[in-house]
């Protein structure tokens, strides 16, 4: 037998760890400089052996931040799938999940998959019940998730790290953990943020609060956007307007949550994480007397079927829905086909106008 080219040495020496449990998938490799540096290689050899792991759907590489484990499934291990797709919602009657799961599963279904659709509540406990259980049954079926308060760090993610390790397909929905390496399909929602804000300020408003949820990486998202917005119309950030609310407060409603109102009191406007903290706002609005949209123009991401039944027909950056569910699913099918895709996607959001934004006076 020949002699071992130096590059495959090292895609060997990666195979090795993956097999004996060192790496596991969203596991971060060392730097071609240390790799050349472990096998007196030069970098060209390391380039070559990782191009080689790429390839192969073994690792991805992003530029600027490095080359990951991809697909750690042992070359000794092989998991049967039941021709299933195990889909983790965070919830069931929520006004946008119906939709896209609905959407999902026709998808899947037309392509010969059942569906087990699985529900968290956003609860993380939960999510990890459900993820310890599909280990425990040895199942290799494909995982659709949305992640549970995405925005938090999350104990669950060595649980996805063993799926990945034992190559099953995995993709996010709606949102993803940004510390572990898991393709998404989502709304952009940075811009989602930046759209709702600069309609707000292309209506000559300047003082314009916002509320977010702290605990879904949405939120976090969103208001990255608002902070573009205002930044790229020098308006300056008052922390006073920005009012964070996580699950537990919109479980319980906003009904009473009057630090809200003084949090906004010298607004003109605000951005609403979703249709439903606009629904709730405009409430509280209304029982304070409050005009919408005379005194507070209001605009909010989602574009569901609460923009006409709010009081006053709201302004909302449409979620795409149907289109997301669809879109999920056929990411999933193409990753079953080929683990080296790029299978995230986020899409565009676009502004439907309606009565709760006017020009400030």
């Amino acid at each position: 037998m020949g002699k071992m080219a130096k590059y495959q040495q090292v895609v060997e020496w990666i195979h090795q760890q993956i097999d004996s449990g060192q790496l596991h998938a969203g596991d971060k490799l060392e730097t071609e400089a240390q790799l050349s540096e472990r096998f007196s290689f030069s970098r060209q050899t390391i380039r070559q052996a990782l191009g080689e792991l790429e390839n192969e759907g073994t690792i991805s590489r992003i530029q600027g931040s490095g080359s990951y484990v991809k697909n750690a499934i042992p070359r000794s291990q092989s998991l049967p799938s039941s021709g299933s797709v195990t889909i983790i919602s965070s919830y069931t009657d929520s006004y946008i999940f119906p939709r896209i799961l609905q959407a999902m599963a026709e998808i899947l279904q037309t392509n010969g998959y059942s569906t087990r659709i699985m529900f968290t509540n956003n609860h993380r406990e939960t999510e990890r019940n459900i993820l310890t259980e599909m280990l425990r049954s040895g199942s290799g079926d494909p995982v659709i998730a949305e992640p549970v308060t995405s925005a938090l760090p999350n104990p669950n993610l060595d649980l996805y790290r063993e799926l990945l390790g034992r190559g099953i397909p995995v993709i996010f929905f709606n949102t993803f953990y940004p510390d572990i390496n898991i393709p998404h399909v989502s709304l952009n929602d940075v811009e989602a943020g930046r759209l709702a804000t600069d309609y707000l300020i292309s209506l000559g408003h300047e003082k314009i609060g916002c509320i977010l949820k702290n605990d879904d990486g949405q939120g976090i998202q969103r208001y990255k956007g608002y902070l573009k917005a205002l930044g790229d119309a020098d308006l300056p950030l008052d922390e006073e307007r920005v009012c964070w609310v996580d699950t537990t407060d919109l479980r319980d409603s906003l009904h009473s949550s009057e630090w809200i109102l003084r949090r906004l009191r010298d607004c003109t406007a605000v951005f609403c994480y979703n249709d439903e903290v606009a629904y709730m706002l405009t409430e509280l609005c209304m029982a304070s007397r409050i005009r919408i949209p005379q005194d507070l123009s209001i605009v909010s991401v989602d574009n569901s079927r609460l923009t006409e039944l709010n009081q006053v027909p709201l302004t909302s950056a449409a979620h795409p829905m149907e289109k997301l569910g669809s879109r999920v699913a056929e990411n999933l099918l193409a990753l079953i086909n080929n683990p080296n895709l790029d299978a995230t996607y986020e899409f565009v959001p676009e502004l439907a106008v309606r009565d709760s934004a006017v020009k400030n006076r």
